[in-house]
């Protein structure tokens, strides 16, 4: 893949989630002064807003967006701005659903994730996108633990209903993150361990564009898809899922593989420094 590549990112969800925020997180910018943050429950970003910046030798251009729920009362105004901003863009790389951490998922997220059902195929959502969680505790309860852990099975079942994933069909979840990027003088462990799962994340994301390509945006449509375009859209979907679980099982197998052979090596090491001893025993005597 051309190492000069830039990944054009987009970052979703609804207000209060800290799209802004987590857009400067990632960027290290801890002044925010790149996107502007409200400390209210106002939106800031009323229209999309995209900067580039360098991570780790490779380039992202990080696109912040309006939330849903907005309290101006304009959701369809603002998804309008979002779809005809990312047609003008031709193209995007990755999706990130920003989503505040706490006890349930609300009715406000779920009618958003419907909308982007009806914007984006499923195939092409589900092989670009993954889902933070933010705000989460640097110092979790056994409570929020279980939540956590029931957030994760929630979102997914959420989306797979949404997309309208056949119960039969077995694909792999998508990849959920928990993350604060509010971070304070006492919590710096906290925000370095952030700062990783950021990189983990933005590896999983170049493996995803290499396996599925970017998803073309010069013919998305807010009002939803025709019924034959929409049946054309499942086979699609079909199709492109057995592909991606070809490909976790390509990747899992390497793994193993991987594993086994660091295994080896490293009982041929002992069995190495094991004759090195019997040797210089022998030499002694």
């Amino acid at each position: 893949m051309n190492s000069e590549k830039t990944y054009r990112v987009i970052v979703i969800g609804p207000t209060g989630a800290g799209k802004s925020q987590f857009c400067n997180f990632v960027r290290r910018d801890k002044s925010n002064s790149i996107n502007k943050v409200s400390d209210s429950l106002d939106s800031c970003t009323q229209d999309p807003f995209s900067n580039t910046f360098p991570r780790q030798s490779t380039n992202y251009e990080f696109i912040d967006t309006a939330g849903n729920s907005d309290s101006s009362n304009n959701d369809i105004i603002n998804l309008e701005k979002l779809v005809n901003y990312l047609k003008q863009k031709k193209s995007i790389d990755y999706i990130i659903l920003l989503l505040k951490f706490s006890e349930r998922v609300t009715n406000d997220t779920r009618k958003y994730i419907n909308t982007l059902g009806k914007i984006f195929t499923p195939g092409e959502f589900f092989n670009h996108l993954c889902i933070f969680f933010t705000k989460f505790p640097a110092k979790p309860s056994k409570k929020e633990e279980k939540i956590k852990n029931k957030s994760k099975e929630e979102i997914n079942g959420i989306l797979k209903d949404t997309f309208k994933i056949e119960r039969n069909i077995k694909i792999p979840d998508v990849n959920v993150y928990f993350i604060d990027t509010e971070i304070d003088e006492d919590t710096e462990e906290y925000e370095e361990n952030s700062q990783e799962t950021i990189d983990i994340m933005l590896e999983n994301l170049k493996w995803k564009v290499e396996s599925n390509g970017s998803i073309d945006t010069q013919n998305l449509d807010i009002t939803g898809k025709s019924v034959d375009s929409r049946i054309e859209a499942q086979k699609e979907q079909i199709k492109q899922i057995q592909k991606m679980l070809e490909l976790e099982k390509k990747k899992r197998k390497k793994e193993e593989l991987e594993k086994e052979k660091l295994k080896q090596e490293i009982e041929n090491e002992k069995l190495n420094n094991e004759l090195k001893k019997k040797r210089k025993r022998i030499g002694r005597n």
